[in-house]
């Protein structure tokens, strides 16, 4: 049994798709860390066969379940598929079936997927897919992009446990210049000196494959002021409501926001970890930022000083100095002529499970 076999073995005895008919399309990156990397491929092995394990004695639930492979074969390609997918989607006079999408990549794949998404939905208007789609995001990258679990151990426990279908939203990124298209982040858009260490560790993989994430940051540490060095930075955070909820104007090293609060990024920094789903920190020292460093790690440094954290579902931010955004390991670089700069809460429209509380 392959694994796209045992992945249809586990879907079809899924509590979740229990009398659906089930139609599944894997998007794979065959050269994402977590086929390349040994030691990764040897734990997602060992997740697969756990999976199926746990759920062989079950009859199948799903009424009907079918799977279809799409390979990647350059960058953007899976964007290319999506869109074929989705069209494909559409197009299908069934409407009683439920389609899991499957992104089987890294980062990139992750977040192509997603974005074709977000723009047939949100810019095109073709609502019917969220009520059609169900995404399903494997951990194959870096971490960047949100995926349903940290391991393929944790992503299938939606799979074999009891799970429920939710929508989320995504964080819609616009500069003030942009004329095409916004930017979408499904996990974390951030500015400033993580943006950077993305933006170093996609160049640096390309040369020598593998987590080199950790590696950046603490670069970052010595290195990012003098590379940008820091303006003052005005932010006005707003509710769903309109409200405005806070407004400063300082250097800051980072502003992030989640499409929630409880989430990671690159190597599981735990940059948001309560309900808040926005921090920003504010310039400090060299020694400074490798002591807080652990702490952003574990997830316990909303309590310092230098960071501000609260909710929010808009961003409002002007800058006059040149800057890196990054969407969920996607880094753009920004000058003055590209604020101010929006990132705002869209509607919820994406159907994921998440585990039944």
């Amino acid at each position: 049994m392959d694994y796209i076999e045992q992945l249809s073995f586990i879907v079809e005895r899924s509590s979740a798709f229990a009398g659906k008919h089930v139609r599944i399309s894997v998007i794979v990156n065959p050269v994402a860390g977590g086929f390349t990397i040994p030691s990764r491929v040897k734990a997602n092995k060992i997740a697969l066969e756990e999976a199926v394990q746990s759920v062989s004695y079950r009859k199948p639930a799903a009424r009907s379940c079918s799977c279809a492979v799409f390979r990647t074969e350059s960058a953007g390609h899976a964007s290319r598929l999506a869109r074929a997918v989705f069209d494909s989607i559409l197009e299908d006079a069934a409407s009683d079936v439920l389609h899991l999408v499957v992104t089987a990549g890294g980062d990139g794949t992750s977040l192509d997927v997603q974005a074709e998404m977000a723009k047939m939905v949100l810019e095109e208007g073709r609502g019917e897919l969220s009520d059609r789609v169900c995404l399903l995001r494997l951990p194959f990258g870096t971490g960047n992009d949100g995926s349903d679990g940290r391991t393929l151990s944790e992503s299938f426990t939606r799979l074999v446990g009891d799970s429920r279908f939710e929508f989320r939203p995504a964080v819609v990124v616009r500069p003030h210049n942009c004329s095409a298209s916004p930017w979408y982040a499904f996990n974390i858009a951030s500015l400033g000196l993580d943006a950077f260490v993305t933006h170093m560790t996609n160049h640096v993989k390309r040369i020598v494959p593998g987590d080199v994430y950790k590696i950046w940051v603490d670069a970052a540490c010595l290195f990012y002021n003098r590379l940008y060095p820091l303006g003052s930075m005005r932010v006005n955070a707003y509710s769903a409501d309109g409200t405005q909820v806070s407004s400063y104007a300082e250097p800051l090293l980072l502003q992030v926001m989640g499409v929630s609060g409880y989430r990671t990024y690159g190597s599981n920094q735990r940059i948001l970890p309560d309900e808040r789903n926005v921090c920003a920190a504010r310039d400090m020292s060299l020694l400074r930022k490798l002591s807080l460093k652990k702490y952003v790690k574990e997830g316990t440094h909303a309590g310092f000083p230098e960071m501000i954290m609260y909710t929010a579902a808009k961003l409002v931010i002007n800058y006059d100095k040149k800057i890196l955004v990054q969407m969920d390991g996607e880094s753009h670089l920004l000058d003055a002529a590209s604020f101010p700069l929006v990132m705002e809460l869209s509607k919820p429209f994406m159907q994921v499970l998440v585990p039944q509380m």
